[in-house]
């Protein structure tokens, strides 16, 4: 699998961090300290774009979780832009499509276009439980 590649922007609305490669354990020290950098700022408001991630597992789905809320307790917030079909499957999976808002492209994400919000399954079409976050466990470094 190739490697994690990170590129930070900062726009006047928010910062995006774009991620190229799979967000996996394997890569988790690298998102770890990009997201931890981006949290250093008042009141951060970040976007990780997710459009070039072909595949992200349950330690790259924590990640955004415990991320997003640090960024919540500081003010801030971090959403979610431009996963595909196997990154959306997987965060549904987690549970995390009822805690990050995650945007089907970049711009709306940017913009908060709550009309452009990938949803979640209706209640009862979902067979999986969420995977459980426990708010003790988070380190102040995401």
């Amino acid at each position: 699998m190739a490697a994690l590649t990170l590129a930070v922007e900062r726009l006047a609305a928010a910062t995006v961090l774009t991620c190229h490669g799979a967000l996996v354990a394997a890569s988790a020290m690298q998102l770890e300290t990009a997201l931890s950098q981006l949290l250093l700022r008042p009141e951060p408001r970040i976007v990780v774009n997710l459009a070039a991630v072909p595949v992200i597992d349950c330690t790259g789905v924590m990640m955004l979780r415990v991320t997003a809320g640090i960024a919540v307790e500081q003010g801030g917030s971090l959403v979610l832009a431009a996963p595909n079909a196997q990154v959306v499957h997987t965060l549904r999976e987690g549970g995390t499509l009822t805690t990050i808002p995650t945007y089907r492209t970049l711009d709306a994400a940017v913009a908060r276009d709550a009309r452009e919000l990938v949803k979640d399954p209706e209640p009862g079409q979902s067979t999986t439980t969420p995977w459980p976050v426990n708010s003790s466990d988070r380190r102040r470094s995401a």
